[in-house]
């Protein structure tokens, strides 16, 4: 963590607070791992960044950064001469943000309820792609639909609105990227159509896509009124077996809109960038103008390994890290300096001006970037130019920040495209490539140099839409490495990390990016595992060695699921030696809906002669309880325990945990302080007063594997004086549903009754899918979309609701 943020306090006007901001900041996000880089790309403008780390990871298998975040700019001018500037830094670590997910109506706005629908990351892989084209090339039609393809976001999938719904909006500009078979401008999955970029002609390894605007709520990082432009983000990356350099190198595309009634002029759009080379100390930016290029190089050949907040550095000869420009040429870059002790026009933009300015080649006085020294005369009495430190660090003749001997300090770059007018109805779309560059055994600035020869080739690569310029593998079929599935079982969750502590740091052949969940060809380890599975699955990095790291993958992936998966039988098995306590006044015996939320504790009752690793899930009824998790969730790799809460979720209705001894055993005592709450209310009259809450599926072994057989307690949770369901409404009898659980596809029959609408909410009573329409003995839902857990299906019928409980598998 790199912990360098300034907290405003503002004091806002009575104006200013009368403005209501309907649209939450996005809170979306999903990971880019397609090749040797693994980005987070989020919602709402920014990437790279998950509130708190560096999430732009190269190489993937190193815990390295080489970007800490990124933002996007976006200024213009209305014609009555407002300014209107939305970007984006660090918002995503205080919930702020000028950016809101969605895409904008035809008012230019939008609604909370819209934002919410569409705060998601939608990403596709070439895996499913190529098996989704060979299944309509056997005979013209689709006969295995894949969930990730038939919800693909583009314009007119008549099966979106079945799969999450809510409609998509009917766009001139499009949407989500598509292949289009039969070129008729409309996405049909069943009709051989399939995600796919305009840039290429060869699948990448990996898609996503996202959408948000700026005009869902308050600016609170620019405090400007909004520019009304909805902003299409499509990011990418190439897996290449000959192509060293694209497998270092991710790409995204922004397509701008203009929604507003009124033409914006003077528009530019820019890429706030905070480039930390490994440690953030000792980094020199540097232009490229020629190649539409900003860069980040290291001031001396050893970057710090122990650099300051914990942060790893890459080490002798560090690499060059590029963002270019393809589609457009760069008109500026400036940068700033963060909390400067220098002339406050070179430190932090505060106002919208500031902003503006500094995408259009100014610091925040106006006064314009010049040649030379740091950039900034307010003399004027150097030339004024538009990029700073353009020269090559490699000559001493060329202004650059190395040969400067500048002591900028922790800086921020930001390259901007001047693009015009933008009329309503307008689109622009911009694309860049951000590529890293270490070349064997060369120097920092060896690497710049590799760097220059490298960007003419990726714009030589983009330009021909990367034909020829990527063999790809062959999609691996048979004994596949899913990473984090680490006891192949078709399933990333809490009892890989037993597996991996079973692998006891065993070593094998190593394996190559990307670490994603998809199939992956690895070579077999000469051990297998007590299931038989090959001890090459214990290896989620491919660095050739099973070790607790490994299990970072399964929390990344945490209840991901391979094709066909098909979840074990749940086994309770009752005994005294896990038992879940309530602390405090809390009493099982005496609920009601809306109390207050309680702590509890679960606990081991006894010594477990051997006891090395522990693995088991807590489940409840999701009608009763809003959430059962841990307080302090994910996996905690010092001391080895892995629970899921509110930043790594499971299924809706259940609580998982794993333990592994650090010092030999797993002595009686505390496990993991639960955070209790029961629901606010209930949708219904429930079947009972009472409520089980169950050990399941425990797992505990010895450090050879054994299994040692020990049971848990279960509490009945009761509910003194809440309804509980006598009678259905007339016909509520005949209304079913099928198959339950499902893996996605659910029918619902009701013969000879009609029902005006039918929701779905999930366990927490949040409504995730409607369908406004009139059923007539029958109705097919797509919940392919959803995550597994336990849904309500609700109908009415005869003035009355009708409410069905289904369990999704995932």
């Amino acid at each position: 963590m790199k912990r360098r943020f300034t907290f405003l306090l503002l004091f806002l006007s009575a104006g200013w607070l009368s403005y209501a901001q309907d649209c939450l900041a996005p809170s979306a996000g999903d990971y880019l791992n397609g090749n040797n880089v693994q980005a987070l790309i989020t919602g709402g403008g920014s990437l790279f960044f998950d509130g708190e780390n560096a999430s732009f990871q190269v190489p993937v298998n190193a815990s390295v950064h080489s970007i800490f975040a990124q933002g996007l700019w976006l200024g213009g001018v209305d014609p009555a001469g407002n300014l209107k500037v939305a970007a984006q830094t660090y918002g995503r670590s205080s919930n702020s943000s000028d950016y809101f997910a969605g895409p904008l109506n035809e008012m230019g706005a939008i609604d909370a309820e819209s934002c919410q629908n569409w705060d998601r990351i939608w990403t596709v892989y070439r895996y499913q792609a190529e098996a989704h084209i060979l299944d309509f090339q056997d005979n013209g039609a689709i006969d295995n639909p894949i969930p990730e393809i038939m919800g693909w976001p583009a314009k007119g999938n008549p099966y979106f609105s079945g799969i999450y719904g809510f409609e998509l909006p009917s766009t001139a500009q499009g949407l989500a990227p598509f292949f289009d078979r039969n070129n008729d401008g409309l996405y049909d999955p069943m009709a051989g159509d399939f995600p796919m970029i305009r840039q290429s002609l060869a699948i990448p390894e990996q898609i996503t896509w996202s959408i948000f605007n700026d005009a869902g709520g308050l600016h609170s990082q620019s405090l400007s009124d909004p520019l009304r432009v909805e902003i299409q983000l499509t990011t990418w990356a190439h897996k290449c077996i000959d192509n060293p350099q694209l497998d270092n190198t991710i790409f995204t595309s922004y397509k701008v809109i203009n929604r507003g009634a009124e033409s914006l002029d003077s528009l530019h759009l820019g890429l706030w960038v905070d480039f930390d080379l490994g440690c953030f100390e000792d980094d020199f930016i540097g232009s490229a103008p020629d190649l539409n290029t900003t860069f980040v190089y290291n001031q001396d050949n050893e970057d710090e390994v122990n650099c300051g907040f914990g942060v790893t550095g890459y080490g002798d000869n560090p690499p060059a890290q590029a963002i270019t420009a393809l589609s457009h040429d760069l008109s500026y870059m400036m940068y700033y300096q963060l909390n400067f002790d220098g002339p406050p026009a070179t430190s932090d933009p505060n106002t919208t001006l500031d902003y503006y300015r500094l995408l259009s080649g100014h610091w925040r006085d106006g006064t314009p970037l010049t040649f030379g020294g740091n950039g900034y005369d307010p003399s004027l009495s150097n030339p004024v130019t538009n990029f700073a430190f353009p020269g090559d660090p490699n000559n001493p003749d060329e202004w650059s920040a190395y040969n400067e001997g500048l002591d900028l300090g922790d800086q921020r770059a930001v390259s901007s495209i001047y693009l015009g007018a933008l009329p309503p109805g307008g689109m622009e779309e911009v694309d860049f490539g951000y590529s890293f560059f270490r070349e064997a055994g060369a120097g920092h600035l060896e690497n710049v140099t590799a760097m220059y020869t490298g960007i003419e080739d990726l714009q030589g690569w983009y330009d021909s839409q990367f034909e020829s310029a990527c063999g790809l593998a062959a999609i691996c079929e048979e004994d596949c490495v899913w990473a984090g599935d680490a006891n192949a079982d078709g399933i990333a969750n809490h009892c890989d990390l037993l597996a991996i502590a079973l692998g006891g740091n065993v070593q094998g052949p190593t394996r190559a990016a990307p670490y994603n969940w998809s199939p992956q060809n690895g070579d077999n380890w000469a051990e297998v595992q007590s299931n038989g599975a090959n001890f090459k699955h214990l290896d989620a990095d491919g660095d050739g060695s099973a070790a607790f790291e490994d299990f970072l993958l399964s929390e990344q992936h945490y209840n991901r699921t391979r094709p066909g998966y098909q979840p074990p039988p749940a086994v309770y098995r009752e005994g005294p030696e896990l038992v879940l306590n309530a602390v405090g006044s809390f009493d099982f015996n005496n609920l009601s809906p809306g109390q207050a939320t309680a702590l509890g504790r679960i606990q081991l009752t006894t010594t477990v002669p051997g006891l090395y690793g522990l693995a088991f899930s807590l489940e409840y009824d999701t009608a009763y309880f809003e959430v059962i998790h841990s307080q302090s969730s994910g996996y905690d790799l010092g001391g080895r325990i892995f629970s899921t809460g509110s930043a790594i979720g499971t299924s809706s209705g259940q609580f998982d945990f794993a333990r592994v001894a650090t010092d030999g055993a797993i002595g009686a005592g505390l496990l993991t302080l639960l955070r209790i709450e029961v629901k606010d209310s209930f949708l219904s009259p429930l079947p009972a007063d009472t409520s089980l809450i169950r050990f399941k599926n425990i797992k505990a072994i010895r450090n050879d594997g054994t299994e040692i057989e020990i049971g848990g307690a279960t509490v009945v949770a009761r509910f003194p004086g809440v309804a509980v369901a006598t009678e259905e409404a007339y016909g509520a009898e005949d209304v079913r549903l099928f198959p339950n659980p499902t893996t996605g596809q659910l029918e619902l029959r009701f013969p000879g009754l009609e029902v005006e609408g039918i929701e779905v909410l999930d366990a927490r009573g949040r409504l995730v899918w409607r369908k406004e329409s009139r059923f007539i003995n029958a109705a097919s839902l797509g919940l392919q979309h959803l995550p597994g857990g336990v849904y309500f299906v609700r109908v009415q019928l005869e003035g009355a609701m009708v409410v069905r409980q289904v369990v999704l598998l995932r």
